[in-house]
């Protein structure tokens, strides 16, 4: 089991109840776990060179302000010989001075000869570290506070946003087309693909078939990951009310909805194939298991998918549990516009229903980059309408 622990070999409290809420309960793998506590570890480096009592600013709703979250963006974006001089540097006295307030905010614009860690690293870490302040930030939005207060709430939400800005990007993607999922004609054919009796279908036919057909319906009905679809166990799949409980999650456990079909493709498959395991091998609960009961693995699951694609010449080489996801994104987009315009959602309604559903924090900023496809869409469906306006005029 990883734990944090100080210079004195005390485990620091905060950072290590959020490793166990957030990752170790919900499945995370060790090596997840560990990393997630390095980098709050660096936070803690960071306050240590400020002379910031970190543990009394994130229990106090003054909280951090919006210029050390961006100084702490910084230090996180270091490589580690940089934060090891950092500390160093912070441990000698130095005289007072006047400086500009540029050199101020952002106090690591006077150490730029130190080396970065690379853009992916120092994006993980800042995100990593965001999501350590905003669950402080909304165990405290859960006490009362008074009037005044509530311009610290604002605050402080303002500057973990900030925190998140300052993430490097990443890739080359233009406008999040890499976050797009699959046309529906596509889909039409996957699912003929995973369909049980198929002419198309590559798998065994029987135990394999059904299985695969009920993982792939769940995944197209509401998006959940692939860690947590390995995770349900029969007892989380409610046939009457058509729910599935998500309770191990990297983010948030939920309850998502089952379309009717899923449900009957649910029941078949328990009472003609996991029924029929031997007690023993399927004692602990879980759906998705192989002929011989164990729980169904990452490579197992991504095998089914590589088989997928590679038997058809009509579905494309990112069919993956993801792309699904992604495709759940686009269809909400497309469900909302589709409504008439007295009843069509507020953006900040569609925010909330994407967010619970992706099991996304309240202020997560996710669902604006799931819903690129829509935007874009939209985007060229007004510049086309626009041109050919123009085009009549002329």
């Amino acid at each position: 089991m990883a734990v944090l622990v100080d210079e004195d070999g005390s485990p620091p409290f905060l950072p290590n109840v959020f490793a166990t809420v957030r990752y170790r309960d919900r499945g995370a793998a060790l090596t997840t776990t560990e990393k997630v506590l390095r980098t709050i570890g660096m936070a803690y480096l960071w306050a240590h060179c400020r002379q910031i009592d970190i543990h009394a600013a994130l229990t106090s709703v003054t909280f951090l302000t919006l210029e050390q979250c961006e100084d702490l963006a910084n230090f996180l974006r270091m490589s580690r010989a940089g934060q090891d001089a950092e500390l160093k540097a912070s441990a000698t006295t130095k005289p007072q001075k006047i400086i500009r307030l540029e050199q101020v905010r952002g106090r690591m614009a006077v150490a730029q000869s130190h080396d970065h860690a690379s853009a992916d690293e120092g994006g993980y870490r800042i995100q990593t570290i965001a999501r350590f302040l905003d669950h402080h930030h909304e165990r405290l939005c859960n006490q009362a506070v008074s009037k005044d207060d509530m311009s610290l709430k604002d605050a402080r939400a303002k500057a973990i946003q900030r925190l998140r800005a300052l993430a490097p990007r990443t890739g080359s993607g233009p406008q999040g087309d890499p976050v797009e999922g699959l046309p529906e004609d596509v889909m039409l054919n996957v699912e003929e693909v995973f369909t049980p009796g198929s002419r198309r279908n590559p798998f065994k036919a029987g135990f394999i078939q059904a299985r695969n057909f009920l993982m792939f319906r769940i995944f197209s009905d509401n998006g959940m990951r692939r860690d947590e679809l390995r995770h349900i166990r029969v007892d989380d799949v409610d046939y009457a009310r058509k729910r599935v409980k998500v309770r191990v999650s990297k983010t948030r456990p939920r309850n998502l909805v089952i379309s009717q079909k899923t449900a009957d493709v649910f029941r078949e498959f328990v009472s003609n194939y996991w029924s029929k395991i031997r007690p023993s091998k399927r004692a602990h609960g879980y759906l998705f298991i192989t002929r011989s009961g164990d729980q169904i693995s990452h490579s197992a699951l991504n095998l089914i998918f590589q088989v997928a694609r590679q038997d058809s010449n009509d579905i494309p080489d990112y069919l993956a549990p993801h792309g699904i996801r992604r495709t759940w994104n686009d269809r909400l987009s497309r469900k909302i516009d589709a409504m008439p315009a007295d009843k069509r959602m507020s953006p900040e309604e569609e925010k909330k229903i994407r967010n619970h559903n992706n099991g996304w924090s309240q202020n997560s900023e996710m669902s604006s980059r799931y819903a690129a496809r829509s935007i874009r869409e939209k985007a060229d469906r007004i510049a086309e309408e626009l041109a050919n306006e123009i085009a009549g005029k002329i």
